[in-house]
């Protein structure tokens, strides 16, 4: 295999993915679980374990990586010039009243823990490389004006605004999942009560139905003819439009791309109902709104990461090739 390679780091809520490419594809791609317990040190060290497996597993050396793009949920907070997890969803001693994250940390220094091993080194909030690899590979090519939504565990996004890439002060713009749309609505592991987050996320729809374990099964009983599902997956549905026109007003998007395993593993209940509660807000700024699910679908953790570093050259030949589409199955390890 030749190089020069690229990293891409996908750290989500419960797994982190680790891929490496060249120009011609995707070569090898790293799973594991998380790993929340130790030292706050503890999932940077994981990412460079796996970054180190996953170099052995090809046969490259680790000065032939040019480039690492983490993709990494959010938010961050920044010292000293280095970005550093904030993320209620990792840091146990964040996740107020929650009880289920096994640590007691406020911060996860990644990038000051990762760059003693690793050169070139890009990272941002998953929602805004989601952004970015959409709006190069995905559904929102041309498109200068537009946000992702993801609709999973939690609620995360990314916006173009007149072309640019929004940032904010450390990254986290616009943070959709903690907009309040409740004067006195449930807690959210952020401390928020009634944020958006607390109310539609999978997490919540799982919480309000209880005694499952999952979003997918509140799903499963809707889909079942369930009347206590049906009435927790309709609210959440008109939550999720309102937050997406809360976030019109303010941005005055084009197009929203809405990705994440809840939405996409039930588009065909949630997509209409989206749309109609949407199209319902203040019709000056809502109708000529489009409303899309992602395309790089399973792809866009990995796209999002390699979006982040990924050489001009390249991106054309990927765009005209999709070489993620053949990319080899993950190797899974064990935590």
């Amino acid at each position: 295999m030749t190089g020069p390679y690229l990293a891409g780091v996908d750290i989500g809520g419960t797994k982190i993915t680790v891929s490496l490419a060249n120009i011609e594809g995707i070569s090898v791609k790293i799973y594991q679980g998380i790993r929340l317990e130790g030292s706050n040190t503890t999932i940077p060290e994981q990412v460079d374990l796996l970054l180190g497996y996953a170099c052995d597993h090809i046969g490259v050396r680790a000065d032939e990586i040019m480039a690492v793009g983490v993709s990494s949920c959010g938010p961050f907070v920044k010292e000293n010039d280095e970005l550093i997890i904030a993320a209620p969803n990792l840091c146990g001693g964040l996740a107020i009243d929650r009880g289920i994250i096994p640590n007691d940390w406020t911060r996860i220094p990644l990038e000051s823990v990762l760059s003693r091993r690793w050169g070139r080194m890009t990272i941002e909030n998953d929602g805004v490389a989601a952004i970015m690899a959409e709006r190069l590979f995905g559904a929102g090519r041309g498109e200068d004006d537009v946000v992702y939504v993801t609709w999973s565990t939690g609620i995360g996004s990314g916006a173009y605004v007149d072309g640019r890439l929004i940032h904010g002060k450390n990254g986290n713009a616009p943070h959709i999942g903690h907009i309040y749309l409740a004067e006195d609505g449930p807690p959210c592991g952020c401390g928020n009560f009634g944020d958006m987050e607390s109310l539609v996320s999978g997490v919540a729809i799982a919480r309000d139905f209880g005694s499952v374990r999952s979003a997918e099964e509140v799903f499963a009983a809707y889909r079942g003819g369930d009347g206590k599902a049906e009435e927790i997956i309709n609210r959440a549905v008109i939550n999720f439009a309102r937050g997406l026109a809360s976030i019109n007003a303010v941005l005055d998007t084009s197009v929203f791309l809405i990705g994440g395993s809840v939405f996409i593993n039930n588009i065909d209940i949630l997509l209409p109902g989206i749309e109609a509660e949407f199209y319902r807000s203040f019709p000056l700024l809502s109708e000529d709104v489009d409303i899309r699910p992602c395309a790089l679908g399973a792809f866009l953790g990995d796209m999002a990461a390699f979006s982040l570093v990924m050489p001009d050259e390249w991106i054309k030949k990927w765009q005209d090739n999709r070489p993620w589409e053949h990319a080899p199955p993950a190797v899974i390890l064990e935590k």
